[in-house]
Protein backbone atom coordinates (compact mmCIF):
# COMPACT_ATOMS: atom_id res chain seq x y z
CA UNK A 1 0.00 0.00 0.00
CA UNK A 2 2.88 2.35 1.01
CA UNK A 3 3.59 2.04 -3.28
CA UNK A 4 0.95 2.95 -4.45
CA UNK A 5 0.76 5.87 -1.94
CA UNK A 6 3.98 7.02 -2.98
CA UNK A 7 3.24 6.64 -6.86
CA UNK A 8 -0.25 8.83 -6.45
CA UNK A 9 1.39 11.24 -4.40
CA UNK A 10 4.04 11.31 -7.33
CA UNK A 11 1.88 11.68 -9.70
CA UNK A 12 -0.37 14.02 -7.89
CA UNK A 13 2.82 16.20 -7.22
CA UNK A 14 4.05 16.13 -10.94
CA UNK A 15 0.62 17.15 -12.42
CA UNK A 16 0.32 19.82 -9.88
CA UNK A 17 3.91 21.03 -11.13
CA UNK A 18 3.47 21.02 -14.78
CA UNK A 19 -0.11 22.50 -14.41
CA UNK A 20 1.83 25.76 -12.57
CA UNK A 21 4.42 25.71 -15.13
CA UNK A 22 1.95 26.06 -17.80
CA UNK A 23 0.10 28.91 -15.87
CA UNK A 24 3.66 30.70 -15.00
CA UNK A 25 4.70 30.58 -19.31
CA UNK A 26 1.34 31.46 -20.70
CA UNK A 27 1.25 34.58 -18.11
CA UNK A 28 4.64 35.89 -18.81
CA UNK A 29 4.24 35.35 -22.31
CA UNK A 30 0.70 37.05 -22.40
CA UNK A 31 2.69 39.94 -20.18
CA UNK A 32 5.51 40.22 -22.27
CA UNK A 33 3.63 40.49 -25.72
CA UNK A 34 0.31 41.86 -24.97
CA UNK A 35 0.58 43.94 -21.36
CA UNK A 36 -1.04 42.77 -18.02
CA UNK A 37 -4.81 43.17 -19.11
CA UNK A 38 -4.47 40.06 -21.17
CA UNK A 39 -2.52 37.57 -18.46
CA UNK A 40 -6.05 36.23 -17.37
CA UNK A 41 -7.26 35.24 -20.57
CA UNK A 42 -4.13 33.91 -20.97
CA UNK A 43 -4.17 31.60 -18.01
CA UNK A 44 -8.15 31.38 -17.12
CA UNK A 45 -9.00 27.86 -17.69
CA UNK A 46 -5.18 26.26 -16.04
CA UNK A 47 -5.37 28.65 -13.52
CA UNK A 48 -9.02 27.29 -12.46
CA UNK A 49 -8.13 23.97 -12.67
CA UNK A 50 -5.00 24.37 -10.91
CA UNK A 51 -6.65 25.80 -7.67
CA UNK A 52 -9.51 23.72 -7.95
CA UNK A 53 -7.45 20.82 -8.24
CA UNK A 54 -5.59 21.92 -5.10
CA UNK A 55 -8.78 20.80 -2.89
CA UNK A 56 -7.49 17.42 -3.26
CA UNK A 57 -4.70 18.99 -1.26
CA UNK A 58 -7.11 19.21 1.78
CA UNK A 59 -8.76 15.59 0.89
CA UNK A 60 -5.18 14.34 0.91
CA UNK A 61 -4.78 15.63 4.99
CA UNK A 62 -8.02 14.51 5.86
CA UNK A 63 -7.75 10.63 4.65
CA UNK A 64 -3.68 10.60 6.08
CA UNK A 65 -1.79 10.66 3.18
CA UNK A 66 -0.13 13.45 4.26
CA UNK A 67 0.77 14.82 7.70
CA UNK A 68 0.12 18.55 6.75
CA UNK A 69 -3.12 19.69 8.94
CA UNK A 70 -6.16 20.39 7.45
CA UNK A 71 -6.45 23.34 9.82
CA UNK A 72 -3.83 25.53 7.70
CA UNK A 73 -4.82 23.53 4.53
CA UNK A 74 -8.14 25.00 4.34
CA UNK A 75 -7.88 28.18 4.80
CA UNK A 76 -5.20 28.58 2.47
CA UNK A 77 -7.04 26.76 -0.37
CA UNK A 78 -10.37 28.56 0.87
CA UNK A 79 -9.35 31.80 0.20
CA UNK A 80 -7.57 31.30 -3.15
CA UNK A 81 -10.52 29.48 -4.58
CA UNK A 82 -12.37 32.37 -3.41
CA UNK A 83 -10.29 34.99 -5.38
CA UNK A 84 -10.38 32.59 -7.94
CA UNK A 85 -13.90 31.71 -8.52
CA UNK A 86 -15.63 33.98 -6.06
CA UNK A 87 -13.86 37.19 -7.45
CA UNK A 88 -11.78 37.19 -10.61
CA UNK A 89 -14.74 34.77 -12.12
CA UNK A 90 -17.78 36.31 -10.96
CA UNK A 91 -16.73 39.97 -11.69
CA UNK A 92 -15.10 40.36 -15.21
CA UNK A 93 -14.44 43.55 -14.55
CA UNK A 94 -11.26 42.44 -11.96
CA UNK A 95 -9.30 40.82 -14.59
CA UNK A 96 -7.68 42.97 -16.43
CA UNK A 97 -6.72 44.69 -13.52
CA UNK A 98 -2.71 45.16 -13.44
CA UNK A 99 -2.29 43.21 -9.47
CA UNK A 100 -4.14 40.33 -11.74
CA UNK A 101 -0.70 39.32 -12.99
CA UNK A 102 1.44 39.95 -10.07
CA UNK A 103 -1.14 37.46 -8.53
CA UNK A 104 -1.01 34.88 -11.36
CA UNK A 105 2.66 34.92 -11.41
CA UNK A 106 3.39 35.00 -7.72
CA UNK A 107 1.57 31.68 -7.12
CA UNK A 108 2.68 30.25 -9.97
CA UNK A 109 6.22 30.18 -8.60
CA UNK A 110 4.60 29.41 -5.31
CA UNK A 111 3.48 26.50 -6.47
CA UNK A 112 6.37 25.33 -8.76
CA UNK A 113 8.52 26.10 -5.87
CA UNK A 114 6.77 23.90 -3.06
CA UNK A 115 6.64 21.12 -5.98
Amino acid sequence: MAAVKRAYLAAYNWAVFFGWAQVLYFAVEALLRSGHEAVYAAVERPLQLAQTAAVLEILHGLVGLVRSPVSATLPQIGSRLFVTWGILWSFPETRTHILVSSLVISWSITEISET
